[in-house]
């Protein structure tokens, strides 16, 4: 990938301005040999990738998304654990995001282009350029809503003509992109061929691609069960057009070793940063552990330890009996005094054979088949088919042993469960299987209320130690960060109204999907 990355830079600089004027000057200094436009498989490559590496690196994701939904906690420097999270993060989270899907722009424009449509067409038909790339626009800009609220879309990656694009409304945002996932995948069914290179997550195959987009579509209908009344009509004819079937399916991002740009954003973090600033919380390690939470009351819902633990531990932590994990939102002198205090038990990532979360190739993932069935089952009302295929999938997935007596545990749990019992089983089974997908898991607490592990703003997190948090967010955790700061100097009238939007720019400020 290295030597993509070195074509995109040539292909891209400017041509050398030579001194002097000659006649046909045009002519004779234009290489008949050379491209005047870069590839699309290598524009492809390059955005699937950045995609994949820049928001799940320990930045975005371990300290935003995966701290948000309180999978991970920091072991020295709670900040943002607290609320305090640091704005230029934010704000490069924001920006970078869209630098990126302007690359699936290109590929859109350069398909769409009556000059370039035709050469582009030798790696796969146009449409189908054109429908992947906006699919992974699709994808972005629902994290990116979920997120901060309103945000660009109808207006984003037009430089020439929107120089200052509108923040489209999240009420009129996601019937959008559920309406441009549908036409793209009406392309994909209509089309001939893939893309025969380029696509790193599916290597062309149209098959999958659809079955990528209904599950996005599935997702996006789900996320606004709260305002779309019709909501399980639409997911039901989204699921018979054909979703994900198998972990085959899964859209992913698989790093394959060590060396920049193919080594994984944890590794990056923790191996070639030199860094242990995360460990999985001590609620989530209960919860995982089949315990309950007496420091909050909580109790349970399977009271038997799960396969998944040992895998997201690591078992250098697992078989030396460092199964605990960090309490959530301490300050840092009360975070540092635990971990120096429990340094026999407090699970160390760093300790090798290091674990898989950490690994060189461990993988991205942007939507699996265990959250599909996850979905499948809500839409069926929480029903405990898809539960079971949800969790059989699951421990496949992340490698771990597909025990029986854990499976059935679960069901006999479901099955003696009042209905409200039975979602809370679905819905925290879905949080457990989404580690490291931390943006997934914080929008689906925020939108359903489920694990109940989570501490919220005032309970005790651990010895009597109450979660206070740096900023307000209200009596439940953090339900959106604040939009980049530069949009308010170069963007200033459409983020303003934006903000007044949403009901402020503000932490406390809950979304229009999960009021």
């Amino acid at each position: 990938m290295n030597t993509i990355k070195k074509l995109i830079f040539a292909l891209l600089a400017l041509p050398v301005l030579l001194t002097g004027c000659d006649k046909n000057f045009d002519e004779i200094n234009t290489s008949p040999n050379s491209t005047t436009s870069v590839p699309t498989p290598y524009i492809m490559t390059y955005a699937q990738r950045e995609l994949g590496f820049y928001l799940y690196d320990v930045w975005r994701s371990g300290r935003q998304s995966s701290i948000a939904c309180q999978h991970l906690a920091q072991r020295n420097y709670t900040s943002e654990d607290r609320y305090l999270f640091r704005q230029e993060v934010t704000d490069g989270f924001f920006r970078n995001t869209y630098f990126i899907n302007q690359s699936f722009q290109d590929i859109i424009n350069l398909n769409t282009n009556e000059a370039t449509k035709g050469d582009m067409a030798a790696y796969g038909d146009n449409s189908v350029q054109i429908a992947t790339a906006k699919l992974m626009q699709i994808w972005s800009v629902q994290l990116l809503a979920e997120t901060f609220g309103d945000v660009p879309y109808t207006e984003a990656w037009q430089a020439t003509t929107k120089v200052m694009p509108k923040y489209d409304k999240q009420s009129e945002l996601f019937p959008k992109l559920l309406a441009d996932a549908k036409t793209a995948v009406d392309a994909l069914k209509a089309a001939s061929k893939g893309w025969t290179q380029g696509d790193i997550i599916y290597k062309g195959d149209l098959s999958k691609w659809i079955k990528f987009g209904n599950s996005l579509r599935l997702r996006l209908v789900v996320r606004m069960s709260k305002n779309k009344s019709d909501w399980k009509t639409a997911a039901q004819a989204i699921i018979a057009e054909g979703v994900m079937t198998s972990n085959a399916d899964n859209a992913i991002i698989k790093f394959t070793g060590a060396g920049a740009p193919n080594e994984a954003p944890f590794y990056n973090g923790f191996i070639v940063s030199k860094r242990n600033d995360f460990t999985i919380t001590k609620q989530f390690a209960l919860l995982l552990r089949g315990l309950n939470d007496t420091d909050k009351n909580y109790v349970n819902p399977f009271g038997i330890e799960d396969p998944r633990f040992k895998v997201y531990i690591g078992e250098a932590n697992y078989d030396t009996g460092r199964k605990m994990g960090v309490p959530y939102g301490m300050l840092d002198a009360a975070t540092g005094a635990f971990v120096n205090a429990n340094s026999a038990e407090v699970i160390n990532y760093t300790r090798t054979p290091t674990p898989l979360i950490i690994q060189a190739n461990f993988w991205s993932t942007f939507l699996d088949y265990p959250t599909v069935c996850f979905l499948k089952s809500e839409v069926n009302d929480f029903d405990k088919t898809n539960l079971e295929a949800g969790i059989r999938a699951s421990l496949a997935m992340w490698g771990a042993n597909v025990d029986e007596a854990y499976i059935t545990a679960v069901l006999a749990k479901y099955d003696a469960a009042t209905t409200e019992g039975k979602k809370e089983i679905v819905l925290t089974q879905k949080y457990i299987h989404l580690f490291m997908q931390g943006f997934e898991a914080w929008a689906e607490y925020r939108r359903t209320g489920y694990p109940k592990s989570i501490v919220k703003p005032g309970e005790v997190t651990y010895n009597g130690v109450t979660f206070v948090t740096a900023n307000a967010t209200g009596t439940d955790i953090v339900p959106r960060l604040k939009y980049d700061t530069n949009e308010y100097t170069l963007n200033k009238a459409n983020v303003e109204a934006a903000a007044t939007s949403i009901g402020g720019d503000a932490y406390t400020t809950k979304l229009w999907w999960a009021k």
